[in-house]
């Protein structure tokens, strides 16, 4: 859902329920969990808002209690705006949108936390895009990108000891493995990958057997089947790839 679509819903409503609704939906959609004023005012001038232009809105946030919270300052000195429980509360109330699940937004909470502590880029860009996913309950997309973003950080780490150990790594499981560049890891499945990290350090013999339940859990959710997580599931999922590999 674009941000024009869902200030749609509260169109002409006051200017108070349109600000908390962009702080909402940045939350919710764009993995931006503050923003300042001045953000919020071109969030609703690109929606194309009428009178957003003119709208105070440094002024309509500092009068919007216990609905916002103010969580620091930029480098400039303005002011970073937050949600509370109870702004959120009020925007899914004007949206009518169904009570959020507490378990939810801590496990999108926790995982904005381990996304921060991640080195490899490409494997923090997975992770991102498992908080959003986890942000509107796609909880079968959030396990897979995950795991997508756990798989990447191992690679990685593999490749660090260099491509002549990784290739005699893995021809004790493909005796015609050849690797000379990165890419060359992609032509390994990922169960083999898990058993070559063991070997190389990378990962012990319990982590390993997580990581391959993690696997599991991800080819069921990755592929068309009756299967449905729950929170729960998603949860344990993250916080046991991320407890090995990123905490």
């Amino acid at each position: 859902m674009t941000l024009v679509e869902f200030l749609g819903v509260v169109k002409g409503q006051k200017r108070e329920t349109l600000a908390l609704s962009v702080l909402y939906w940045h939350e919710r959609y764009g993995s931006k969990p503050s923003m300042t004023a001045a953000k919020v005012k071109s969030a609703l001038v690109q929606a194309r808002v009428a009178g957003a232009s003119k709208a105070n809105v440094p002024d309509v946030l500092a009068k919007a209690g216990a609905n916002v919270n103010v969580t620091g300052n930029t480098p400039g000195g303005a002011r970073r705006w937050e949600l509370t429980a109870t702004g959120r509360a009020a925007v899914r109330l004007a949206h009518d949108l169904p009570e959020a699940e507490p378990e939810l937004e801590h496990g999108v909470g926790e995982l904005e936390k381990v996304a921060t502590k991640i080195a490899n880029l490409d494997a923090k860009k997975f992770i991102q895009e498992a908080i959003q996913c986890l942000s509107v309950d796609a909880l079968r997309a959030a396990i897979v990108f995950v795991w997508v973003g756990a798989i990447a950080d191992i690679k990685e780490r593999i490749w660090q000891h260099g491509a002549a150990y990784a290739t005699t790594a893995f021809q004790k499981y493909n005796p015609k493995a050849q690797l000379r560049t990165y890419d060359d890891l992609l032509k390994f499945q990922e169960s083999d990958i898990l058993n070559v990290a063991q070997d190389l350090g990378v990962i012990d013999k319990a982590q390993k057997i997580v990581l391959g339940q993690a696997l599991d859990l991800r080819n069921q959710c990755g592929h068309p089947n009756k299967y449905w997580p729950t929170v729960a599931k998603a949860k344990a999922h993250i916080e046991d790839i991320a407890g090995i590999l990123w905490v």
